[in-house]
């Protein structure tokens, strides 16, 4: 029944207002306000109101209405029904319903019905003043229309005269009033709804061309909220299917903990749309279930949904309950709509993004891969080729880019990219593709192959005149156009195959020259032992002085140097393991320059050793190795120099100790950077054709008159043991062999022998 402190209203009361209620209420003994009227009985309440419109049409009232005044089983169809009597008086009369929290879908019907306001008991002052402020506007609004109407008498009375001059029935003021309230009104809700719609349209258009969604959601919330009055919004959105929900744009809205909010949201919002549903998908988040505390009393909660599932809410902040609920009831539709509008355009952004992913994914992988691949229209025109296609075709190494920038990057069959690639020729249009043994163009040839595609060698010519030969494989793929078919070319590069293969067969030499050498070696030194003892029996019995005994001198020597190169060659083709220690580099190399001074002095030649500005040689090149073998290495070098200069020239050798140098990589058979030192013997002597360089450190080639040219390939394998890399060159007038040790070369050593097992 009644609670006179529930229903208590606070000052001030309106004037000249109609009050509508249970006995009792308001209190008697309180004067309701200047020209107030109080109603008990609905029915009387209404012909009351009737009579007192017919006469005086231009006073407007604010009707307070007490819920029980309705009370009963069927009190809110009686109370709809009363509503649109009172509206179809036509006079400026605003109904406010008093009530304690009817479920949403009744206020709603009431609405309907024409209801001005409602408001849940009790009463805030505030809520109510602003009430009373809305119905005044309301009112002044209307008195401006009868003054407007009043001082248009002159234009009736025309108005009238004309009328009567036709024949038609005059309308009376009363009449032309209710006319224009409800074109008023008519006109009002129709600004409302194009104010609505065009913020829809607004943010539909914005989210479709958005790029960047994160500044395009923060203006579309602050349109939003400042649209329907809130006082903060948040769009949380799941990141992915089973994901967590976080918020991806907030407006006006800090939250110091979002994980509170955020926590269990789907569960509780659920398990509130059975209770506070306000339309469907929008509904209310009541205490004792919201999430974050005492703020779900002031949500407004929009679960957006596509295809049945779940992709976030958009949350709306209210300063209070009451003007939640009051957004909540004059609103419904357009929340309804914008929750439709943001779903469907997230679901798209979603897709839209897993597309540009496997986009992404696709051409990386095809900007990515060795094969160099074609796709050419029917003509020959290129539509697409990748970066190994590119370089293959250019001989240039291109930069890396963005996968969208690098598949419409090239290919003049596009019509639609206004700069390709500058200087990359085309395929077939520049006739860049031969088959070995075909005749005619290759592109018929290739598009009128089976379905099956060609497979078979090419080659592909470039503007430098390289010839690379390629494994070719073609297919057909649908163009833009219907009945368009595409050739897509793929072509593996033959190169590094052929040149495997020449590695192959080398390796297969040297085997053969090993297990030759082994054999050559004992089956040689045996007659060698043979014919040195007997030169040593002969040279026994010959007396003092005979001059035969210079003959086997002679013969003795001989011996000795065949001996000597089958030792270098044993040594060349037996595996070797530097047997590493403490060098001392600085001490390796004067030993080194003390024992070819004499062989320098005899062929006029001047020695120099250079510690390449170090103060303190004997601790710089300290390094991990082996020194004998790096003291052969030396003397190889400085005696090849000395045998190199001219007379009265010079060999230099200079050593440098280096905290970051370019070392070669066992393991990637690239290079790496780490400490080290180096070592450079340089001469004056006419040094070596540029054909040779790549020659030099071969088996048996040698640029003297005399030697086996083993000499170099012994230092190669020397310094490679060590994890180190020896390079020839000529800088000016010098010829420089320089070569590269790493400080500590055991990582080389463990990856060999891993690499080995």
């Amino acid at each position: 029944m009644i609670d006179g402190k529930l229903f208590d209203l606070p000052r001030p009361w309106p004037a000249d207002a109609v009050w509508l209620g249970p006995a009792g209420w308001p209190a008697e003994h309180v004067e309701p306000g200047p020209g107030s009227i109080i109603h008990r009985d609905p029915a009387a309440a209404l012909a009351w109101l009737s009579d007192a419109a017919l006469a005086d049409v231009t006073r407007s009232r604010l009707i307070i209405i007490h819920q029980d005044a309705f009370a009963g089983h069927d009190g809110a169809d009686r109370l709809a029904g009363w509503l649109e009597s009172v509206s179809a008086l036509r006079a400026p009369l605003l109904p406010m319903l008093l009530h304690g929290d009817l479920p949403a879908p009744q206020l709603v019907e009431f609405f309907r019905a024409g209801l001005f306001d409602a408001m849940a008991v009790p009463v805030a002052r505030a809520a109510w003043v602003n009430m009373l402020i809305r119905a005044e506007k309301q009112i002044e609004k209307r008195h401006q229309g009868r003054l407007l109407l009043a001082s248009a008498g002159h234009t009736r009375e025309t108005l009238r005269k004309l009328q009567k001059e036709l024949g038609q029935e005059q309308e009376t003021p009363a009449e032309l009033l209710r006319a224009r309230d409800s074109l008023q009104t008519a006109n009002r809700q129709l600004s409302e709804a194009m104010a609505e719609l065009s913020l829809l349209y607004r943010f539909g258009r914005e989210l479709s061309a958005a790029s960047n969604w994160d500044t395009v959601l923060r203006e579309i919330l602050s349109s939003l909220t400042g649209f329907i009055g809130a006082g903060g919004a948040a769009l949380v959105l799941r990141a992915a299917a089973g994901g967590t929900y976080s918020p991806r744009q907030t407006w006006q809205w800090e939250e110091s903990a979002w994980d509170k909010v955020l926590v269990n949201l789907q569960d509780q919002v659920d398990a509130a749309v059975a209770e506070s549903i306000l339309a469907p998908g929008v509904f209310r988040v009541e205490p004792g279930r919201e999430p974050g505390g005492s703020t779900g009393q002031r949500l407004i909660a929009l679960p957006l949904e596509h295809n049945d599932v779940r992709l976030g809410y958009l949350l709306l902040l209210f300063v209070s309950p009451e003007a939640r609920d009051a957004v909540s009831r004059r609103y419904l539709p357009f929340l309804q709509t914008v929750r439709v509008v943001l779903a469907e355009e997230i679901a798209g952004a979603q897709h839209s993004d897993r597309v540009r992913e496997v986009g992404a994914f696709n051409a990386r992988v095809l900007q990515t891969v060795s094969s160099a691949i074609w796709v050419t229209d029917e003509r020959g025109r290129t539509v697409y080729c990748n970066r190994a296609g590119q370089e293959m075709l250019t001989g240039q190494v291109f930069d890396d880019t963005t996968p969208e920038e690098f598949l419409f990057r090239v290919g003049r069959g596009r019509g639609t990219v206004p700069d390709p690639a500058p200087g990359l020729p085309e395929l077939f249009l520049d006739a860049r593709l031969t088959l070995p043994g075909t005749e005619g163009p290759v592109l018929a040839m290739l598009r009128d192959a089976s379905e099956a595609g060609f497979q078979g060698e090419g080659e592909i010519r470039r503007d430098d005149g390289a010839a690379i030969p390629v494994q070719m494989q073609t297919s057909f793929m649908p163009g833009r156009q219907q009945g368009e078919l595409w050739l897509v070319v793929v072509a593996e590069d033959l190169r590094p195959a052929r040149r495997l293969e020449s590695e192959r067969l080398r390796a297969g030499r040297l085997q053969t020259l090993v297990e030759m050498s082994a054999t050559l070696a004992h089956e040689i030194r045996n007659p060698l032992a043979g014919l040195s003892a007997q030169a040593e029996l002969l040279a026994a019995q010959l007396p003092d002085g005979d001059p035969r005994v210079r003959y086997l001198d002679v013969i003795t020597r001989e011996v000795e140097r065949i001996n000597e190169t089958i030792t270098r060659m044993l040594n060349y083709v037996r595996p070797y393991e530097p047997a590493l220690g403490a060098c001392p580099l600085w001490e390796t190399a004067r030993d080194a320059i003390d024992l070819v001074r004499p062989r320098a002095a005899a062929a006029s030649v001047a020695l120099a050793l250079d510690a390449g500005g170090e103060a303190d040689p004997e601790t710089a090149f300290k390094l991990n190795a082996d020194s004998g073998q790096l003291k052969q290495v030396l003397l190889n070098l400085l005696l090849n120099g000395i045998d190199a200069a001219p007379v009265g020239g010079r060999v230099t050798l200079v050593l440098e100790r280096h905290d970051r140098c370019d070392l070669p990589d066992a393991r990637s058979g690239g290079h790496r950077w780490g400490a080290g030192v180096s070592f450079e013997v340089r001469d004056n002597g006419p040094g070596f054709r540029d054909g040779d360089t790549a020659r030099l450190f071969q088996p048996f080639f040698t640029t003297k008159s005399s030697g086996t040219g083993l000499g170099l390939s012994l230092c190669q394998k020397v310094v490679g043991a060590h994890g180190g890399e020896i390079r020839a060159e000529r800088r000016d007038d010098l010829t420089v062999f320089r070569v590269i040790l790493p400080a500590d070369p055991s990582a080389a050593l463990r990856q060999k022998q891993e690499e080995a097992s």
